[in-house]
């Protein structure tokens, strides 16, 4: 029973240093060293919610801009928008004779 190694929670003194129990320098560093990496978290969410934000106008006004290219394009052949041409094309199959079209 005397060789039997001291608890992990027990503080044990070597050289004059307390090993194995937080102190409030442990205490204190744990709290700044929290705070400082919440507060860049949160930073760097801002930074990147700003950043998609500036990507998805930048996307949405080139649509924007398409589209409305492409609706003055209508507007120059009369077209009031609930027309619709439609082009079919048929695959041609192996057996199939042009000349009989």
């Amino acid at each position: 029973m005397g060789n039997e190694k001291p608890s992990p929670r027990r503080a044990t003194f070597e050289k004059g240093i307390r090993i194995g129990e937080y102190g409030w320098f442990g205490r204190l560093s744990a709290v700044v060293v929290s705070t400082i990496v919440l507060v860049a978290a949160a930073m760097l969410s801002v930074v990147l919610l700003a950043v998609l934000f500036a990507v998805g106008v930048i996307v949405a006004g080139y649509l924007w801009w398409r589209i409305r290219a492409l609706r003055r394009q209508a507007r120059e052949f009369d077209d009031d928008g609930r027309t619709v041409d439609v082009e079919v094309v048929h695959k041609d199959s192996p057996g199939d004779d042009i000349t009989k079209r």
